[in-house]
């Protein structure tokens, strides 16, 4: 079959350059990969960890996960060369097929990443933040407080900050030293289950003070949710604590 000497040309350049193209998405996909996983392995600290994931696996997998994506499609746009080769228009046939499917795989690693795999990532944000945590004066393992016990060892702003829901602490006691460690997590980061679509995908998006807590009485707290799978928005009343009264000084002192 004769073929057009000038199309055979830049079909030829078209293949090279796109594998290029290919391998380097390819490339930056697994770089991405290993930098997350590497720089995790180098975080000993627990809270430092956790961080670290919330901030950024959910993100970077996407990332990786795209960068391959369309490394695969771009791949396979160099592919049935003899075939293209017939007809100018097998080209742009090509070229449509192999870009709907990098979308449609997109789409699916989008959705997965997004909707299932939070699941695993909490777990894993659950198992570090309750890991028990090292005094780095002498090595004793110390000790999670309970809700009500903590707040002796909190400043009145810090209770108020986790009244009003915006933030949570966790206080570690070494109880033969009474050394403390206070970690700070945002309280509104993890999601919850949505009543609609039923995945975990519903979070606190806006928040409203309906009544501020007091001494005397606790607050309320109007919470706005939306969840980012199936756009499901509701409003939740939550009722804060009571703060805690400054201690009375003795005149005599």
């Amino acid at each position: 079959m004769d073929y057009n000497e000038s199309y055979v040309s830049f079909l030829e350049v078209w293949n090279t350059w796109v594998d290029y193209l290919a391998i380097l998405f390819a490339g930056a996909g697994v770089l991405i990969s290993l930098y997350y996983f590497i720089k995790q392995l180098t975080i000993s600290d627990p809270k430092l960890k956790h961080d670290f994931i919330n901030d950024n696996e959910i993100k970077l997998f996407w990332y990786s996960m795209l960068s391959l994506s369309i490394g695969a499609g771009l791949w396979l746009n160099t592919s049935f060369t003899e075939t293209v080769k017939e007809e100018v228009i097998w080209f742009f046939v090509r070229l449509f097929v192999t870009a709907s499917f990098t979308t449609i795989f997109a789409l699916i690693f989008h959705s997965l990443i997004n909707v299932y795999y939070p699941f695993q990532v909490e777990k894993k944000l659950n198992k570090l933040r309750h890991k028990p945590r090292i005094n780095p004066n002498n090595g004793n393992v110390m000790k999670l407080l309970s809700e009500d016990v903590e707040d002796d060892y909190l400043t009145a702003e810090m209770i108020e900050e986790e009244a009003s829901h915006s933030v949570d602490y966790d206080v570690w006691l070494d109880e033969e030293t009474g050394y403390t460690k206070i970690e700070k997590y945002d309280g509104s980061s993890l999601a919850i289950e949505c009543p609609s679509c039923g995945y975990r995908t519903m979070r606190v998006e806006d928040e409203e003070v309906i009544k501020s807590p007091t001494v005397e009485s606790e607050g309320e707290l109007l919470e706005y949710y939306k969840c980012s799978y199936c756009g499901h928005k509701e409003r939740r009343t939550v009722t804060t604590k009571r703060l805690i009264a400054p201690p009375v000084k003795d005149p005599l002192t």
